[in-house]
């Protein structure tokens, strides 16, 4: 690996305390980078060490761009132009490079995408048909209740370790974005269902008790974590099973939670907070998937809403119609 990019990595584990998904995705952009530009010049004038980020223009980035992800939508294209400028600013902190020439590349503006989630009925119907026999019925059980419960992310829940449940005060101390700690509250039907899955792993468990408490909390029949995508194929294994004919990744569970909170009435920072959002503006998202709801609340409660007989009073006498 390039050297530079080497310390761009310890860069972000260390100082900028993102996470390792984070980590992956960034470097991943700037090595495809460092492979094109290598292509670019092999045949010409080859540029190695120090020299090779610092003759990069916002020319050959933007060559870069064209060439790697033709039609690519906005919000993809601006997720690797930050990787991009984050990258260059480092190199300019360091004082490998004079200036960022990522500073010049424009983002594209992302589209408002509102969130899928699943109405309460559909997702109540869900949860009641899950399937809790044996460890991993009770396990699956435990995860989907858990990830609507308490709005996890689905990277959250497969990090999350024996010792972070605290079932008797009802809450899960949850690792988020840039490594930050929260503490979010757990309802009493993912309380049941934890506490159930965990008496039947320990009565077939195999490992010492310190083990078992610091372990993954979630585990695998190798008794290793369970990872998103494994977590994904649970889901989609529920929603056929309870007949519910739409696709819905674990994200969506977490979509869910924050609508049906608002729709009942929670305020928007209370949401946040459990959410782990850094800005209110990310929570806001679901005011707009609110509206529907809204509407149903006006219409019912407004006297001049609708034109039904039993929201229209009589006109006094002689006053019907305009006067002439």
């Amino acid at each position: 690996m390039d050297s530079a990019i080497e310390q761009f990595s310890r860069f972000l584990l260390s100082e900028r305390n993102a996470s390792r998904e984070t980590v992956r995705a960034y470097l991943r952009e700037v090595s495809d980078l460092h492979n094109f530009l290598s292509e670019m010049v092999r045949e010409s004038s080859p540029r190695d060490g120090s020299g090779f980020w610092s003759s990069v223009s916002v020319a050959d980035l933007r060559r870069y761009l064209a060439a790697r992800f033709p039609g690519k939508k906005g919000s993809t294209m601006a997720r690797k132009i930050a990787a991009l400028r984050t990258f260059f600013s480092f190199l300019v902190t360091v004082g490998e490079i004079p200036g960022n020439p990522a500073a010049g590349l424009t983002s594209p503006r992302r589209a408002m995408r509102l969130p899928e989630f699943l109405p309460v009925d559909e997702m109540m119907d869900l949860l009641r048909s899950l399937c809790t026999k044996g460890e991993a019925g009770k396990r699956d059980a435990a995860i989907l209740e858990l990830l609507y419960s308490s709005g996890l992310r689905v990277g959250e829940l497969v990090s999350l370790r024996r010792m972070d449940v605290a079932l008797e005060e009802g809450t899960v101390r949850v690792r988020g974005k840039g490594r930050k700690v929260r503490i979010v509250p757990v309802g009493e039907k993912a309380r049941q269902t934890l506490s159930s899955y965990l008496a039947e792993r320990g009565r077939s468990g195999k490992r010492g008790e310190e083990d078992e408490w610091e372990g993954a909390l979630f585990r695998n029949l190798r008794g290793g974590a369970l990872t998103a995508r494994s977590v994904a194929r649970i889901l989609d294994g529920a929603l056929e099973r309870a007949g519910i004919g739409r696709h819905l990744s674990p994200h969506g569970i977490r979509h869910s939670f924050a609508t049906h909170l608002l729709e009942s009435g929670a305020d928007l920072r209370s949401i946040q907070e459990m959410l782990g959002h850094a800005s209110l503006s990310t929570t806001q998202r679901y005011a707009r998937v609110n509206v529907s709801h809204l509407v149903r609340v006006y219409e019912k409660a407004h006297p001049r809403a609708t034109g039904s007989p039993s929201r229209r009073k009589s006109a006094p006498s002689g006053k019907e119609g305009c006067e002439q």
